[in-house]
């Protein structure tokens, strides 16, 4: 219940308005994001487009897939209607098929974030730190980790995933790793590094900057307007994804990404009430906590 004086039931009353029954912009963002990297790869290996120029695009092609994931796992794609719900789940897997990830330990994982945020059990608690160190380190080893079939076992049992949803993430790991042994068998070693791995790299760490570091950082507090943050800054909206309001996604999951920034507009007033995070391109850490 509700403290008095609370403001959360006005909150949730406006973002309750924002949940769509279908959240179209992200099925065609998943559509996009598979027609784009094909023809990328197609131009590249057909000789219309040099290799570097496909792979910059690649990047910014894998940087854009994890929000489909992301919607995916809090079920934001096709929210209510329970014949339609196993779109949720095909969109997911289906981009995690480009991002080397598994979806059953990832959903897991991440509602534990939800739960535990900055707190030495979040599971993004490796993004607590400065931002070079963060950055160019812990964040590519976060993402090389993906390539480790141990670490994938050890993620299934933290998060106690079923036993049939672990044999699906472990078929999954095969599956990723044959098909990268055949890529490699047949000479299209060079084309996987250049057109895949690489913009994987590149697209996945910034991604997870904007996802984990930035909204969270310095990753200490944990009170519902204070263990996240929202950016005000020209731009944001597209180049994040909406994820410069990611405040917004805290308090309310079940918003799509792309209605953050019009919720936050409305219910700005409270959380300025509530001395909620709030600032430009670079996190602050010195704002003041309600006392």
């Amino acid at each position: 219940m509700a403290k008095a004086g609370s403001t959360i039931a006005k909150e949730i009353e406006i973002g309750r308005r924002y949940s769509p029954d279908i959240a179209w912009p992200t099925i065609r963002l998943a559509i996009g994001v598979y027609a784009a990297l094909g023809a990328s790869i197609w131009a590249a290996v057909s000789g219309l487009m040099p290799y570097w120029a496909a792979g910059i695009i690649n990047a910014i092609v894998l940087y854009s897939a994890y929000t489909v994931i992301h919607e995916a796992v809090h079920n934001n794609i096709v929210p209510r209607n329970r014949r339609l719900a196993w779109v949720n789940k095909l969109l997911g897997f289906a981009v995690c098929i480009l991002l080397w990830m598994f979806f059953y330990p990832h959903k897991k994982s991440h509602m534990a974030h939800h739960t535990k945020c900055n707190t030495d059990e979040d599971p993004d608690i490796y993004a607590r730190g400065e931002f070079g160190t963060v950055a160019f380190w812990r964040i590519p080893l976060a993402a090389l980790s993906h390539f480790n079939p141990f670490g994938l076992r050890r993620d299934c049992e933290r998060f106690n995933v079923t036993a049939r949803e672990r044999a699906i993430s472990y078929a999954t790991f095969a599956a990723y790793s044959a098909v990268v042994i055949g890529l490699v068998a047949f000479g299209y070693g060079y084309e996987l590094l250049v057109l895949w791995f690489i913009p994987w790299l590149i697209g996945y760490s910034i991604m997870l900057v904007f996802f984990t570091w930035i909204p969270h950082h310095a990753h200490t507090e944990t009170g519902r307007y204070r263990n996240t943050r929202c950016s005000i800054w020209p731009g944001a909206n597209f180049l994040t994804q909406g994820q410069h309001m990611h405040l917004i996604h805290h308090l309310m999951l079940w918003i799509p990404y792309y209605q953050y920034e019009q919720v936050f507009r409305e219910i700005r007033p409270y959380l300025e009430q509530n001395n909620a995070m709030i600032d430009g391109f670079w996190p602050r850490i010195d704002q003041p906590a309600n006392s």
